[in-house]
């Protein structure tokens, strides 16, 4: 669950507003850091990079680092945080500012960015994950080829 803070300890200043378009943005770019959840003010935003960079080091050490198992894993994490935008994105604005700008003043409205992100996302997505699981599939079959 997030956590939000505000400016002052005291709460006499309202908390910052955070836009949904942004942090759709950023899960869809920069989801394998995290920076969507860090800035929606999330917890345990720093579990994404934490699977992430590991995962990315695993495979750029192999030979065929788009056939280890580093790759797969971080595509994963990058998915995942893919699926966290599309759904970040169809969230109305209500339940949206709910959640995450509860103490703010500002209140969203948004209207076709979210839907044009999540277009984006979910075809980029879906690519991505096909053309990671016909790679999984080809070495599968290869190596039982080879047995």
């Amino acid at each position: 669950m997030p956590t939000e803070t505000s400016a002052s300890s005291d709460g006499s200043q309202p908390a910052p507003f955070r836009s949904r378009t942004v942090a759709a943005l950023l899960a869809a770019l920069l989801g394998l850091l995290g920076a969507h959840r860090l800035y929606v003010g999330a917890r345990w935003w720093w579990v994404y990079p934490a699977l992430g960079a590991p995962a990315v080091g695993w495979a750029v050490r192999q030979a065929e680092w788009y056939r280890s198992g580093g790759f797969v894993l971080a595509t994963g994490v990058i998915l995942v945080a893919m699926l966290e935008a599309i759904v970040w994105c169809l969230t109305p604005d209500e339940k949206w500012d709910a959640r995450f700008n509860a103490r703010s003043t500002r209140r969203s409205a948004n209207r076709w960015a979210p839907v044009l992100i999540a277009v984006a996302t979910l075809m980029f997505g879906a690519s991505l994950m096909m053309a990671v699981l016909a790679i999984a599939l080809e070495t599968y079959f290869e190596a039982r080829r080879l047995q």
